[in-house]
């Protein structure tokens, strides 16, 4: 009984991942989407058994959701300036690579879970992207292509 929960959450994941990168809605592609689900949950489910690991997100680490898609409306705007402004400068905004402090956003705690969470949470920004981050430091590598603390978070 304790693999039926695991098992259908990544079902659900699966089956509508399916239909995101398919574009399709019809009696086919529903019918290929369970069987498609049904096996790679099945071998994810093994594997995850198989393995001992273990991923939990803390509820907390929900909290920063809605800032992080907050900021993607923000930085589509600074994309779209530094595009703009490459036009008429004629030279490439290129960014740079910045290393911080990790902080790990409000789920932050033990194991690769939360720490997973906060970068894909911060990742979501299209001005900040997350690189590598080093437990054993407690630093994160990020990407900024205009550097604004905001897109940043919560890594």
């Amino acid at each position: 009984m304790k693999h039926v929960l695991p098992w259908l959450t990544w079902w659900i994941a699966l089956f509508w991942l399916w239909f995101l990168l398919v574009g399709e809605w019809n009696n086919q592609e529903v019918g290929a989407a369970a069987i498609a689900a049904t096996i790679a949950a099945s071998l994810a489910e093994l594997a995850r058994t198989r393995t001992g690991f273990s991923a939990r997100i803390p509820l907390r680490g929900l909290a920063d959701l809605p800032g992080a898609l907050g900021m993607v409306v923000v930085d589509f705007g600074i994309v779209t300036w530094a595009l703009l402004a490459s036009m008429a400068r004629r030279r490439v905004v290129r960014g740079r690579l910045v290393s911080r402090k990790f902080y790990g956003g409000a789920g932050a705690g033990p194991g690769p879970g939360p720490r997973a969470w906060a970068v894909l949470i911060a990742s979501y920004s299209p001005n900040a992207f997350v690189i590598d981050v080093d437990p054993g430091t407690n630093t994160v590598l990020i990407h900024d292509l205009i550097p604004y603390a905001p897109s940043e978070r919560p890594a």
